[in-house]
């Protein structure tokens, strides 16, 4: 009688936990599912040691349907975490991090290479943890700060350009008692070199970095600049 109550809750538990994988239909749950209908034929039949011998069987690849299904889905999540690593790679290549970020680019590209040895290995989980850390490493990254490098002297009805206006602009120095390192960069260009008060309109100034500042383009009035010195 025990035997017989043993063999139908084992195959009433299997039943159950088959049905929750229905939608992860592999060869181990088809493999379970047939032995298990035919435990449950010999059961009804009362050939209880076949249906036993049956059930245990169902019952191991059961589980090995549960190990499959749970390699599927870290396999999965792996697939997730390295798709958002690699898109956030792709994004700090566009804003060349590893310029701007080289070690946190360093460590990124560390992490990511060992992503793609241990989810070829079939370590998925392994391969998560370390694309994960890909996004942990260049979780603070954003593009440079950039200031106009070259400036064109534009003649103005009042408080027309010249060194001290420029280098007090915001974008250029925020500060007119800079004027002389323009100056001093530029004084090739002037009518009289010697001569700092004389700048002729539609001159291309050149604006050196002088704070490790990223200097590139001419400057556009159309564009929004950041304010030197508070960036």
């Amino acid at each position: 009688m025990m035997k017989r109550f043993i063999i139908t809750l084992t195959i009433a538990l299997l039943t159950v936990a088959l049905f929750t994988q229905d939608i992860y239909h592999n060869e181990y749950f088809i493999k379970s599912q047939e032995l298990l209908a035919q435990a449950q034929e010999a059961f009804d039949n009362g050939d209880y040691d076949s249906a036993a011998d049956l059930a245990a069987q169902a019952q191991e690849y059961a589980k090995m349907s549960d190990l499959y299904v749970a390699k599927m889905l870290a396999k999965r999540d792996a697939d997730r975490a390295i798709q958002r690593a690699q898109e956030r790679i792709a994004y700090a290549d566009s804003i060349e991090a590893s310029r701007w970020y080289p070690a946190e680019y360093s460590a990124a590209m560390t992490s990511m290479e060992t992503a793609q040895t241990e989810y070829s290995a079939e370590n998925f989980l392994t391969a998560k943890q370390f694309a994960e850390a890909v996004l942990i490493s260049l979780a603070d990254i954003k593009p440079p700060v950039k200031f106009p490098a070259f400036y064109i002297v534009v003649e103005k009805p009042k408080d027309t350009d010249c060194f001290w206006r420029i280098a007090g602009l915001p974008f250029i120095y925020n500060n007119p008692l800079m004027w002389t390192v323009i100056y001093e960069a530029n004084k090739k260009k002037l009518p009289d070199p010697n001569n700092p008060n004389l700048v002729r309109p539609g001159t291309l100034l050149i604006i050196p970095s002088i704070k490790g500042e990223l200097r590139e383009g001419t400057y556009d009035p159309r564009l929004t600049y950041p304010v030197f010195g508070q960036q």
